[in-house]
């Protein structure tokens, strides 16, 4: 035995010797050090074993631990913000706006999705589009299910069903229905494409197996790696960091209020007398020799306001250990770094994740907020792309089939009316005013549009335009006229935090002139 494990020793080490020297990536290089195990498996397989057991460590964490819920909640406001409004933008033949039915579809739809968008009648619609983003981020991915409504229904009897993405099985059959389809992790897909085919869905997860077919079903996940079928949440990497920081402030707390607390130890000659004088029960000796009842027997401890006396035999004595050194900073400086693992696995700012805006001014909320949106802009165009927009579009084929004198030739030409503007949640400014005045000097330049600028703030340009006429009306049904105002320069602004840049009294330009 002993040759043959010097012969294999032989054999890895010229093994690690050659890949060493052929090696092109220095991160593929061995190590005797350690011993770096990876799973080098199918996408399909990796999430299929690891999903269950991850869905329910980050969901406990959303319940139980803070910074996590926060995370899912700031996710939700810098995607969503309200909710993704529509802005039809239906045309005519001729390539101009379709005012008429533009009003039309953003009435109707307005009225759906305030009562019908959920099949319970429950939800609004912006509250389904909030679900979905933390379904996203809790298990990694949404289902929602198209729907009609049984007569009568109010508007149109499009609506939508959410699924827990547990329901999904493949354990009462284990090949697709149709010949050459695969079912795997209760999705149905071609064996040779990879074109997802159906659902298979059980009733509450144990009950009968329902397949649904693909063209029905809204899955919305991000996809990580090619012929990937289910989701995964991005923040399984911080999800070991999470614990230990829960366990490690849980231990804190139980120190502290051991801490706050005292013992005292007193020891006597004769204890029977002195607890006696102190009106001690006393144990219950029966006189026929009978052995004492446990549960007469003897006080031995006395418990005061948030403390304990402990009464000690003759001879006996209690040693102390020296109590473990407190970590001091140690806590702080290792919560910051778990909420920065939230943070960057969550893409909302650390800020937002831990509440903490201590030392921050207005340059480094600015650089918060610019990488913010950034980073959530691929996020807001997957939800658009695999669920808002396809939910706009069944409705609105829908909505032409009950009410074909609103949308006249649309089964002819439906580009007309389907091209859509959705205005997701903006960004409150860190300083309006100097916001503003930037915003103001990009229109009149002509960098920017106004309808750039009131989009970027979450507003719905054609709102703002009806809001104006209505005051302007509202200030000449009164006699008012409102003057132009100036705008004042950002230094009197109360929010102005640049004392770090130019000094009040210099002009930049005219030093560069000067100089």
């Amino acid at each position: 035995m002993g040759l043959i494990a010097w012969y294999r020793a032989r054999r890895l080490k010229a093994a690690r010797n050659l890949l060493a020297r052929y090696s092109g990536y220095a991160g593929a290089e061995p190590s005797r050090l350690d011993r770096w195990e990876y799973a080098s498996q199918a996408v399909n397989l990796l999430i299929h074993g690891a999903s269950p057991r991850l869905r329910g460590r980050v969901r406990d964490l959303v319940r139980n631990f803070p910074p996590f819920g926060r995370a899912v909640t700031g996710y939700t406001a810098y995607v969503l913000g309200q909710g993704a409004r529509l802005q039809s933008m239906a045309i005519l033949p001729d390539g101009t706006p379709n005012h008429k039915v533009r009003r039309i579809i953003e009435t109707r739809f307005r009225a759906w999705m305030e009562g019908d968008a959920d099949i319970s009648r429950r939800l609004h619609w912006y509250e389904m589009q909030r679900l979905l983003c933390r379904q996203l981020m809790e298990t990694g991915e949404a289902f929602f299910l198209k729907a009609w409504r049984r007569p009568p229904w109010r508007i149109n009897p499009f609506c939508l069903v959410p699924i827990e993405g547990d329901r999904l099985t493949d354990s009462m059959t284990r090949k697709g229905t149709d010949p050459g389809t695969a079912l795997y992790d209760g999705i149905e897909y071609d064996a040779q494409t990879g074109e997802i085919v159906a659902y298979h869905i059980a009733d509450d997860g144990y009950g009968a197996v329902n397949r649904v077919p693909a063209a029905d079903m809204l899955h919305t996940y991000q996809t990580l790696r090619p012929g990937q079928l289910r989701g995964v949440t991005p923040l399984a990497p911080a999800i070991l960091f999470a614990r230990a920081l829960a366990d490690y402030g849980q231990s804190e707390l139980d120190a502290a209020k051991l801490q706050s607390k005292y013992i005292a130890f007193v020891t006597s000659g004769d204890p029977a007398l002195a607890q006696a004088a102190r009106g001690i029960r006393q144990p219950v000796r029966p006189t026929d020799g009978r052995p004492a009842d446990s549960s007469a027997a003897m006080d031995t401890t006395e418990r005061l306001e948030n403390g304990v006396i402990e009464w000690l035999r003759t001879g006996e004595s209690v040693q102390f250990a020296s109590p473990p050194a407190r970590p001091g900073d140690a806590y702080d400086r290792f919560t910051r770094a778990v909420l920065r693992m939230v943070s960057i696995t969550s893409d909302v700012p650390y800020e937002v994740v831990s509440g903490d805006y201590t030392g921050v001014n207005y340059s480094t909320l600015k650089a918060s907020r610019v990488d913010a949106q950034m980073l959530l802009t691929p996020h807001k165009q997957l939800i658009e792309h695999q669920h808002i927009a396809p939910v706009f579009l069944a409705w609105l084929d829908c909505d032409a089939l009950i009410r074909p004198d609103l949308y006249p030739g649309y089964w002819q030409a439906p580009e007309l009316y389907r091209a859509s503007l959705w205005i997701h949640g903006g960004l409150p400014s860190v300083d309006p005013l100097r916001d503003g005045n930037a915003d103001v000097l990009a229109v009149s330049n002509g960098f920017k549009s106004p309808q750039a600028v009131i989009m970027a703030a979450g507003g719905d340009p054609d709102e703002v335009i009806r809001q104006r006429q209505e005051w302007a009306r509202k200030e000449a049904e009164a006699g008012l006229r409102s003057g132009d105002t100036a705008l004042p320069s950002p230094r009197n602004n109360p929010a102005y935090l640049g004392a770090e840049e130019t000094p009040r009294d210099a002009n930049p330009l005219e030093e560069q002139s000067n100089g």
